[in-house]
């Protein structure tokens, strides 16, 4: 590429800026640069450098991830580089449909629009938009992955009378240059969106940094939530598999945002029930990790009776279930065939949790806790009593919060 882009004469001082200097950190250095803005601040200051007039310069790249239909950055002169996150449904939105970005992806050719004498009914908002922030030239060109993805990038300029002809190639030919840097960093991000949604943070950090072998894993000490839905296998077996699916997802959403917001973790989805960790890294933080694990567990309450109104009037099902609250010591580890591993936990305090949340069937209420737990927390609390827990030894005192859920 290089050999025909200095052919053209694209790379040389020959019309203009040269490329050449840009091109060389890009394949050296900027391959390198796994932070989308610093890539895109790092390519701003060599294109200065090199006596290119650009101020504003974007790449969008299109993803595989649960949330996100695209994701990009955008760099713009005296503010820096920020990133920007396109969620699933964005492609019909009116930002999207009738763009240069939309057209570039579409057609897998570059465009180029000056953006003086625009029509208000015919031209895309966006270009009135670039015009009004005082921008001359506008041009997007086909950003193409190795895989044949055809994502976009583009620059823009205030230069009076806007790019030059060579301006213009350049540039296109800085979008086939600046290609392999963006998909090394989409890559990884690619890779840990999916490991963040399907495993989550803490294990694909793991994950990412070599816990890979079976045994691998560490002990940890943490506030261990358990809980369960009501009467599901009831629900399976009545409800059309769509309305199920979005009872399960009801559910598991508003616990999770309750408990991401304090600090816990999902470890698992077990069929209808979820664990989830707070983990205590030091031991002076006992109390307020425990103080977290109860503040999310009734925040998860609240939260799915507000959902429960909106069920009842819809003539929907309502979402019923049991939470079970301890703290313990567990074993975080890499267990299963050898070639088919997962993270799991390992311990007697995880069985623990799960028992203290059967109780909730057996004693009406709604949330329990061990002894263990409650003894960390300064709250109003009742003892429930004393019960034994199938497959732990002994007799253990269960509480519940005084005035109940």
């Amino acid at each position: 590429m290089t050999r025909e882009l200095s052919r053209r004469g694209l790379l040389g001082p020959d019309e203009g800026w040269s490329l050449a200097p840009v091109a060389a950190w890009l394949a050296i250095e900027g391959r390198r640069v796994m932070d989308p803005a610093e890539l895109l601040k790092g390519l701003a200051a060599r294109l200065d450098a090199a006596g290119a007039h650009v101020d504003r310069m974007t790449f969008s790249v299109a993803t595989l991830h649960p949330q996100l239909v695209a994701w990009g950055c955008i760099w713009r002169r005296g503010e820096g580089a920020t990133m920007f996150l396109g969620r699933h449904g964005a492609q019909n939105s009116d930002a999207y449909v009738g763009s240069p970005l939309q057209y570039v992806r579409e057609n897998q050719r570059p465009l180029r629009r000056r953006l003086e004498g625009l029509d208000e009914e015919r031209d895309h908002v966006f270009y009135h938009e670039m015009r009004a922030a005082g921008m001359t030239d506008y041009v997007a060109a086909p950003l193409v992955f190795a895989s044949g993805t055809v994502n976009v990038f583009s620059a823009t300029t205030r230069a009076a009378g806007g790019f030059t002809d060579a301006d213009i190639e350049r540039i296109e030919a800085l979008a086939n240059l600046l290609a392999p840097a963006v998909e090394i960093i989409e890559g990884r991000r690619m890779t840990l969106g999916l490991l963040d949604a399907f495993v989550g943070p803490r294990i694909s950090e793991r994950i990412l940094g070599g816990q890979v072998k079976r045994g691998d894993g560490d002990r940890i000490e943490a506030a261990f939530w358990y809980s369960d839905l009501r009467g599901f296998t009831s629900l399976s077996e009545t409800l059309p598999a769509r309305q199920l699916l979005a009872l399960l997802n009801e559910y598991f959403e508003n616990c999770a945002a309750a408990a991401a917001s304090r600090g816990g973790e999902i470890l698992q989805f077990i069929g209808d029930a979820i664990l989830i960790v707070f983990e205590i890294k030091q031991p002076e933080d006992e109390a307020k990790v425990c103080d977290a694990a109860y503040d999310a567990a009734i925040d998860a309450f609240d939260q799915i009776a507000v959902t429960n109104h909106r069920r009842r009037h819809a003539g929907m099902p309502e979402i019923e279930f049991g939470l079970g609250l301890h703290l313990g010591v567990v074993t975080h580890a890499n267990v299963g065939a050898p070639d088919r591993l997962a993270f799991n936990v390992v311990g007697p305090a995880v069985n623990r949790t799960a028992r203290i949340q059967a109780l909730t069937k057996d004693t009406g209420e709604h949330l329990l806790m061990s002894e263990e737990f409650a003894k960390r927390l300064d709250r109003p609390l009742r003892r429930i009593g004393q019960f034994d827990l199938r497959g732990v030894a002994g007799a253990h005192d269960v509480y519940a919060p005084e005035k109940g859920l």
